[in-house]
């Protein structure tokens, strides 16, 4: 992993403009599923072009989950591989690696004892119980398919160590398109079943994460061969190529009122575009080059970048405390305000950045004390 000093800027604000995806896709998820099934309520937002924006919104979840992913695969495989190239043995790996994921696994533990704790002597929190075990398992998925995708990281650099590029690059992109087909399979099995494959989906969605990894290994090699206004170019044009055509689906779905159609692209082991748009993001970020600007901005970008699984951690933990308030004030603005549509989706768009913007802060400062106390 690259020192601090050296961190790419771009990449970091990247990070913070999937916080901000995550925060807005789990604030809208009620009300993009209420739109779908045709609540009363919700039918403003059925509308075009109402329902294509909360269908773009709801491929934030996938996207900003998948650039989280892409990210440490930018650096962690292209890391293994120069480390194995030094002449690196297995314990040195693990030792790097032991590091890392203590970087990932102590503030998850810190935050669910934390949880306990409240939810045991101060307020109840629902289903953070010692007899209940979802909260700290399927509940933070995300973050131990994270862990484990770190764990292999030193095994996927291996590989890139002593396999040609060519192989390397084939074999990942043959590995890729296996795994969208079964994706796509079994999405279409369960729906024709009553959801019986459902289970398996969740488990192709955590190998999506694992390809997500990968490809963003792939597009490391991308922006280190490549002459740097070539490959600039190309991440301009991506990023704008995949946007364009994700609004202009997300468009004509909620103009002919597809909405079942915007439900199955933005599931996050199905969507393709979803996938697309986070490569292209990374790509662009990454070959932006890096101005001198403001030190006191750069740092401030950074801080609150490596807060970004602290975030992921509290948000989820307390989902059920603050996303029945966000329902219900998205919903009471539906029935009760003029143009309801539009201030609905901006009074959920300010409240999800000002809620991740939070709890970044909270998590920045446990890390800052937590370094003062190893100090001492």
């Amino acid at each position: 992993m690259q020192p601090k000093a050296a961190r790419n800027i771009s990449i970091e604000a990247l990070r913070l403009v999937a916080v901000a995806g995550i925060a807005i896709f789990h604030t809208f998820q009620w009300t993009f599923q209420a739109t779908c099934v045709g609540a009363v309520e919700y039918a403003p937002l059925a509308a075009f072009p109402y329902s294509g924006l909360l269908g773009f919104i709801n491929l934030l979840g996938c996207w900003a989950n998948e650039v989280f992913f892409m990210i440490s695969g930018y650096f962690l495989i292209a890391s293994a591989a120069r480390a194995w190239d030094d002449g690196a043995t297995w314990k040195s790996q693990m030792q790097r690696t032991a590091q890392r994921l203590g970087k990932v696994i102590l503030p998850t533990v810190f935050y669910c004892l934390v949880a306990l704790a409240w939810s045991t002597v101060a307020s109840p929190i629902p289903d953070v119980t010692l007899n209940t075990h979802y909260w700290y398992t399927l509940g933070l998925e995300f973050i131990w398919v994270y862990a484990a995708t770190v764990f292999m990281a030193p095994w996927f650099g291996l590989a890139k160590s002593r396999l040609s590029q060519k192989s390397y690059t084939t074999t990942v992109i043959a590995v890729s398109i296996l795994a969208f087909v079964a994706n796509g399979y079994l999405a279409a099995m369960s729906a024709t079943s009553a959801g019986e494959f459902s289970w398996l989906q969740k488990l192709m969605s955590a190998t999506t994460y694992v390809v997500a990894f990968l490809i963003g290994g792939l597009l490391r090699d991308v922006t280190d061969v490549m002459d740097s206004d070539r490959v600039g170019a190309l991440g301009m044009r991506s990023l704008v190529t995949v946007l364009v055509l994700t609004i202009i689906l997300e468009g004509a779905l909620s103009f002919t009122d597809n909405l079942t159609a915007m439900t199955i692209l933005s599931y996050k082991s199905t969507s393709l575009i979803s996938f697309a748009l986070a490569a292209a993001s990374l790509l662009f970020a990454a070959t932006r080059r890096s101005a001198s600007g403001n030190s006191r901005t750069a740092g401030a970008i950074v801080t609150l970048s490596t807060a970004t699984l602290g975030f992921y951690v509290m948000q989820s933990l307390a989902s059920s405390l603050w996303r029945p308030v966000f329902n219900t004030l998205l919903a009471n603005i539906l029935v009760s305000q003029n143009s309801p549509a539009v201030i609905c989706i901006v009074t959920g768009t300010v409240i999800s950045i000002v809620f991740a913007l939070t709890l970044l802060t909270i998590d920045a400062a446990r890390s800052l004390i937590a370094r003062k106390l190893k100090r001492q």
